[in-house]
């Protein structure tokens, strides 16, 4: 549980922090997110039935987590000799994998740098797509014990903060921290 709540609260806040740029930065997009949250919610507090509903933010959700990936790299450690792509990777080297590149990668994305949550609309998936080029949360054994919560966690705050607020990041452009996540440069100022 303790790993849970510390892996979880950085993630889930820089992830949240990106997902407001992103909207503050695509005004369609915003006034969309804000829509739905106002229709589902109303007047409301957020009860479970309504997590369904949101299904617009949470495709703002999975956009923002496919441009800005918290965890931005993961590493491991190669179990056997392999070839990737011609190189020889020996047994027991370490190897980095940066989900931020795959996530932005031209051969499994189109326009892979727009912002475009309706990407992640049901009839526009790709079944042809390789597993891995959507991984925020990790995969196969290693994956993120917390990506069920922190989904829910994150639609749960979006939803309500775009319920109560017209949030507006206080500048047009950010530069990016890559330490353990991938952080935002500098404070984060918003206006409402």
């Amino acid at each position: 549980i303790l790993t849970l709540f510390l892996a979880g609260h950085e993630t889930s806040a820089t992830s949240l922090t990106w997902m407001l740029i992103l909207l503050s930065q695509n005004p369609e997009a915003m006034a969309r997110a804000k829509q739905e949250a106002t229709e589902v919610l109303g007047e409301n507090k957020m009860r479970l039935e309504d997590l369904g509903k949101l299904s617009f933010i949470r495709r703002v959700i999975d956009e923002g987590l496919r441009l800005y990936p918290p965890a931005w790299i993961v590493g491991r450690k190669a179990l056997t000799e392999d070839v990737v792509y011609g190189f020889t990777v020996p047994k027991g080297h370490n190897i980095i994998v940066s989900t931020y590149l795959i996530h932005r990668h031209p051969d499994f994305w189109e326009n892979p740098d727009k912002f475009d949550p309706d990407r992640f609309l049901p009839e526009r998936a790709n079944p042809e797509q390789h597993k891995y080029a959507y991984f925020p949360f990790g995969g196969g054994p290693r994956m993120c014990i917390g990506n069920s919560f922190a989904l829910m966690e994150m639609t749960i705050l979006l939803a309500l903060i775009l319920q109560r607020f017209d949030p507006r990041a206080g500048k047009e452009t950010w530069e990016m921290k890559p330490m353990v996540t991938l952080r935002i440069k500098g404070e984060v100022p918003f206006f409402v």
